[in-house]
């Protein structure tokens, strides 16, 4: 009865109902650049063409398709051996690297420490700021211990005890500085270890794109960062509570690593002023692609897979739009204190022997890297007109961030 009923009423006595369209979701505006000042096109670090602002710059007449959208600030797609860079969009913005930064701590301390050293964590370490991996006041841990910390989950404790450890937080910071001069990476200043938004410091994706890449041929660095998970050892709260911590399984943070076939590295990062950062590694074919995304205001592991996808389709396929600077090869620009040159900034686009990246551990990279001991204590020059930028910004910004600032204990990283 109740199917002739239904049969008998007219059709036309329930007007249908209207589908109500499901909104568009709200994406959020990316973090703004911090002030720079204009650097002319023949003094652009890695090629006139990553001057262009504002749109993805690619040889869009002979790709496979446009370079995925990941509402980033700025992007970079690399072939990591050749250092072509085939797409990239604001490559030299000035951002907050957040944790991203422990890539060029790393490549400082690595070759200066013995892996087996025996470090005691100190109160000043075990409550730094932000993400910790649990180090305890008075334990003693291997330097390999507090790499695998600082790579795998990004311990803001494991990296200051690293750079103590490396001749003190001070002296850390200056080689990181020249370190980033001999890369060509003169759009970032290292302030903190850790990469904590501290006023003055910046980097790019270009930088970035740089440092991964070096950091990505010291062996050290690449097992750590190809590691899916590890141990953590426990240790015995010295003082009157005396409490004890149990050894500790900590995972990589690297979400590609465990969702894109592939993966070998490098590092992630996330602070209130930075949003999202990412240097990724990922091989094929006997091929890596390289991506930076700073400003990622969603963080995806798809998004960054996108970029790699979009990069194994394209390489040799597309002409390059820049280039990745052999170490030691660019001049600083003039509107950033230095006295470059076009030849010694803007190197050809096209890939040659000498902007090739050694295999990991060849002994060119170590004499590359080794040199830098000599390059003395000369600090990394300001114009005037970036330190009046960089003032009135940096001092409200400072204050904004030490108010939302919060601790937290290993596995809360946000990526």
């Amino acid at each position: 009865m109740a199917i002739g009923l239904a049969a008998a009423t007219p059709a036309t006595s329930t007007p249908s109902a209207t589908p109500t369209p499901t909104p568009s979701p709200t994406i959020p505006d990316p973090p703004k650049p911090l002030p720079a000042p204009a650097v002319p096109a023949d003094q652009v670090v890695g090629g006139p063409r990553l001057l262009d602002t504002g749109a993805m710059v690619v040889d869009a007449a002979h790709a496979t398709g446009p370079v995925p959208q990941t509402y980033d600030r700025s992007v970079i797609v690399a072939d990591l051996d050749s250092g072509e860079i085939l797409a990239a969009l604001n490559p030299h913005a000035w951002l907050y690297p957040a944790s991203t930064l422990k890539t060029l701590l790393c490549l400082v301390v690595i070759p200066r420490l013995d892996p087996t050293a025996k470090v005691v964590a100190t109160r000043g370490e075990v409550t730094a700021e932000g993400t910790r991996v649990g180090m305890v006041e008075g334990a003693t841990y291997t330097v390999d211990q507090l790499l695998g910390a600082t790579i795998l989950i990004s311990g803001n404790d494991s990296a200051y005890a690293l750079a103590e450890a490396a001749g003190g937080r001070a002296q850390t910071i200056e080689r990181m500085n020249q370190q980033a001069a001999e890369l060509g990476a003169w759009d970032t200043v290292a302030v903190d270890p850790s990469g904590l938004d501290e006023p003055g410091q910046r980097s790019s994706a270009y930088d970035l794109a740089l440092i991964g890449r070096a950091v990505m041929a010291l062996p050290a660095y690449r097992r750590w960062a190809a590691t899916k998970q590890m141990t953590f050892p426990g240790a015995v709260e010295k003082g009157g509570a005396s409490r004890t911590y149990q050894r500790f399984v900590v995972g990589n943070h690297n979400r590609l690593f465990w969702n894109y076939p592939g993966t070998i590295g490098v590092k992630n990062g996330h602070t209130t002023l930075a949003e999202n950062t990412y240097v990724g590694a990922a091989t094929r074919g006997g091929h890596t692609i390289l991506i930076v995304q700073m400003g990622h205001v969603q963080p995806s592991w798809q998004n960054s897979a996108a970029l790699f996808d979009w990069g194994f389709a394209n390489l040799g396929r597309v002409t390059p739009v820049g280039q990745l600077v052999a170490p030691g090869t660019a001049a600083q620009p003039v509107a950033l204190g230095g006295t470059a040159t076009a030849s010694s900034s803007s190197p050809p686009t096209s890939t040659s022997s000498s902007t090739s990246m050694p295999p990991a551990g060849s002994p060119s990279t170590a004499v590359t890297f080794a040199a830098l001991d000599a390059l003395g204590s000369a600090p990394v020059r300001w114009g005037l007109g970036s330190v009046l930028g960089f003032a009135v910004v940096l001092v409200l910004a400072r204050a904004r961030v030490r108010r939302r600032r919060r601790g937290r204990r290993a596995g809360s990283y946000r990526r």
